[in-house]
């Protein structure tokens, strides 16, 4: 998705290449692939991300949204990605630095249905 919009955003703009990389979130993805790599091998419900680095993603989907023709699937699936970012936005967690890491607290356990 990300490089996607990097080369929409690419072939349509006269904007510098570092400008065109930042505002299709390319600059993420190394931070994204390392996180998800050890979201997955300690067990973590998804791959933490810093508010900022959210609206650069959100920016990829809509890039992605213009550009595939309103597709359906696509649309739905782009929305639903955007109404999920907005509410990870809206529940941010403060992170603290242990040992040069970012640690976030855990997030608050929900009551069991029933």
């Amino acid at each position: 998705m990300i490089e996607h919009a990097r080369q929409c955003l690419e072939a349509e703009s006269s904007a510098d290449p570092q400008t065109l990389r930042n505002a299709s979130g390319a600059e993420l993805l190394p931070l994204l692939y390392a996180r998800a790599g050890a979201a997955i091998a300690c067990g973590a419900e998804g791959v933490p991300m810093l508010v900022r680095e959210i609206r650069h993603v959100e920016a990829a989907v809509v890039v992605n949204l213009e550009t595939y023709g309103g597709h359906e699937t696509v649309l739905c699936e782009g929305h639903t990605l955007l109404g999920r970012f907005a509410a990870l936005a809206e529940h941010a967690r403060t992170g603290r630095t242990v040992e040069g890491i970012l640690r976030l607290p855990r997030s608050t356990p929900q009551a069991p249905c029933g």
